[in-house]
């Protein structure tokens, strides 16, 4: 692959967050889904994840009560969560939290100023496309929510930062970019960044940081050099996040010659 230079195509696309984290998880991905352009398979994770979202957002936008979404949850869960779960314990674990949490959902303690907001936006000459899953306000100030399945941490009290801490500052990352569209429309930057760690549950608010938002748009300009750069997009082969993350495994030869070997 690297007598071929990709530059040119990687030169139009427009950026998202997931596009670069699809990268760093593995080159040959990346290069299969936005390369090569190729449909992957829905996944057992993030079709839970997209279910999920649009429940929450059907509870805003529609003032779907908790009863309905319960209802609506136990209807189609089968039908819009698809892909293989790793184990059946995994499954009913995910299964039993989405279900406890629309059970007692409740609002935000923000005014609602939008929902699963579409933002397009330039970078330095990048540009750049997100959805922001939930836009409030309180007190005149603006408040970035993201919506996670994931089990984030409340960041720790320690000196030196914990496994833990860096991974929600990698995440912050990606509502630090949607802050530059934030600022853009509305003239002004959010209070604060915040996730909703809907299986667990537990409520993140992190303080806006300057800081944080000058070094997250220049990680996004390295990434986009680094990426554009790129000619051998090699793998990153490993059992579990290819058979359970990876939307691509079935165009993939590296992934049918690990299985071979198993």
């Amino acid at each position: 692959m690297g007598e071929v230079n990709y530059a040119p195509i990687i030169q139009e696309m427009t950026w998202s967050y997931s596009r670069i984290k699809a990268f760093d998880d593995c080159h040959y991905r990346w290069y299969l889904q936005y390369i090569r352009r190729l449909h992957g398979k829905d996944m057992f994770f993030a079709s839970y994840g997209s279910f999920m979202h649009k429940l929450i957002e059907l509870y805003y936008k529609e003032d779907k009560s908790a009863k309905q979404l319960c209802e609506m949850y136990l209807r189609d869960f089968r039908s819009q969560v698809v892909g293989w779960a790793p184990s059946k314990t995994v499954f009913g674990n995910y299964f039993k939290s989405g279900l406890q949490y629309l059970k007692e959902i409740q609002p935000f303690p923000y005014n609602m100023v939008a929902i699963e907001k579409r933002v397009d936006f330039n970078l330095s000459g990048i540009p750049f496309i997100g959805y922001i899953d939930f836009l409030g306000e309180k007190d005149g100030d603006l408040y970035v929510v993201d919506n996670k399945s994931r089990n984030l941490k409340l960041r720790s009290t320690r000196s030196n930062p914990t496994k833990s801490d860096l991974e929600l500052d990698d995440y912050l990352k990606q509502l630090y970019l949607y802050s530059a569209a934030v600022e853009q429309e509305y003239g002004k930057l959010p209070k604060s960044l915040c996730f909703n760690c809907f299986r667990t549950p537990v409520f993140i608010e992190e303080p806006f940081k300057e800081q944080a938002y000058a070094e997250s748009k220049q990680w996004l300009f390295n990434k986009v050099e680094e990426i554009t750069r790129e000619t051998d997009f090699l793998p990153s082969v490993e059992y579990f996040k290819c058979t359970y993350l990876c939307e691509m495994r079935d165009f993939c030869d590296y992934y049918r010659l690990a299985q071979k070997k198993r």
